[in-house]
């Protein structure tokens, strides 16, 4: 059997064969898709070179630490100054070089705020014969942050979370940080100029749009007034002085900057349907929308999938879904996913179902995700979601995963088993 490394909880998770087997497919998967691994493949398979007398990097996100490690053997001897932050409770080896500052998440605050500006302090004179690297992955959006001038940090918490908790999309809540920021939506650019930039990025978001992904720091803003007009009427109420701080970045402070993507949800599902040893369907990276809606439409596509096959299958699929929170406890939507999955169930579905997200942390809540099966059902399942309390639930049941942070985000995964008579 495959040593379990990330899992911190195998034995009590795998109480079935198939969910073991499910189970050494994650662990297996988060240690191959490991950023330090990832970006260092990735530099050497397309001969991607650092040819400049002073290298600078920054670095913000849950992935960052680990993608330093990763580029660290190709700029160490150019290196004139590093610094990343990484989330508050993020473990880290020290390096001589490198500045590890601290940011908090999924909310930002002022710890964030002075841990950017710390971190950018240290691009000093940079010329037009310097490099600048970043390092961008899932999370940078509340780990780096500088409110835009009359803009309190409690302004861009308050906001944020009254819009994750009415479900917000990662499109939605992108484009009204751009507007409180000054370094979202484009504008860590202006910062950076006139040095050549190279921007390293592990892709959360759907369809992976670099301005989307830590509310795209270097990439262009391409919110129409309109757009931020209707979220803003959506979700705060027609907030007036959103609105007004409306503005885009000159074209001039983005033609030295090249983006790469080095690791997407796509890749871990491609990982992962090559290492199934059994019939597979891979059901795409782009599932979005209510956990409550996913949880029925996936029941569905699945019933139409085996009365195609006639035939037991595993199914995978990933993306980001929104949970619309109830109460108090303690969750996330991967945990929630699949115990509306099971609530939904029939007597005459068999299956196990696992959903986690790739960074370790699941919402508000200890957990990486959760996994359920047929064979062991759970009762009282509607009073723990009204309660927004899944984690507390699935613990007792033998179903939350626990991994603590990967030092990975590629949003989440969904692998299962599944059939119907």
């Amino acid at each position: 059997m495959y040593f379990i490394i990330m899992i911190e909880n195998y034995k009590d998770l795998a109480i079935t064969d198939t969910r073991g087997y499910i189970l050494n497919i994650i662990d297996k998967t988060l240690n191959a898709m490991d950023p330090e691994n990832v970006i260092s493949r990735f530099i050497e398979n397309n001969k991607i070179k650092f040819d400049y007398k002073r290298i600078f990097l920054i670095g913000f996100g849950k992935a960052s630490f680990k993608m330093y490690k990763g580029i660290r053997p190709f700029i160490i001897d150019k290196l004139i100054y590093a610094s990343i932050i990484v989330p508050e409770d993020e473990k880290t080896d020290n390096y001589n070089e490198l500045k590890i500052l601290r940011g908090t998440h999924p909310f930002t605050s002022d710890l964030s705020v002075s841990s950017s500006v710390s971190m950018l302090s240290g691009l000093k004179n940079l010329n037009e014969n310097d490099l600048v690297i970043v390092l961008i992955s899932g999370g940078g959006s509340s780990l780096f942050e500088i409110p835009e001038d009359g803009v309190k940090i409690d302004d861009i918490k308050n906001i944020s979370k009254t819009m994750m908790d009415n479900g917000a999309d990662i499109y939605e809540l992108n484009a009204i940080r751009s507007m409180l920021s000054k370094v979202k939506g484009g504008k860590l650019s202006t910062f950076l100029y006139p040095a050549n930039v190279i921007s390293f990025i592990i892709s959360d978001v759907r369809n992976d749009d670099p301005s989307i992904i830590a509310s795209g720091p270097l990439t262009a803003m391409d919110y129409k007034i309109d757009d931020v007009k209707r979220i803003s009427l959506k979700y705060l109420k027609n907030d007036e002085n959103i609105i007004k701080m409306y503005s885009k970045v000159d074209e001039k402070y983005f033609k030295k900057i090249k983006q790469y993507i080095i690791l997407k949800n796509r890749d871990f599902l491609d990982y992962i349907y090559s290492n199934i040893d059994y019939d597979t369907v891979n059901l795409g990276s782009n599932f979005s929308g209510n956990v409550e809606e996913l949880s029925l439409k996936l029941h569905e596509i699945l019933k139409n999938i085996y009365s195609s096959k006639k035939r037991p299958f595993y199914f995978i699929l990933g993306g980001e879904t929104t949970v619309d929170v109830r109460g108090h406890g303690s969750g996330g939507r991967n945990q929630e996913l699949v115990l509306r999955f099971m609530k939904n169930s029939s007597d005459y579905e068999f299956y196990t179902m696992a959903s986690f997200g790739t960074d370790g942390i699941d919402g508000v809540s200890p957990a990486a995700g959760g996994i359920v099966d047929s064979e062991h059902k759970i009762n009282d399942i509607e009073s723990y979601l009204n309660k927004s309390d899944s984690y507390n639930l699935l613990i007792k049941n033998h179903g939350a995963i626990i991994t603590g942070r990967t030092g990975n985000n590629v949003s989440d995964i969904v692998i299962g088993f599944y059939y119907n008579k």
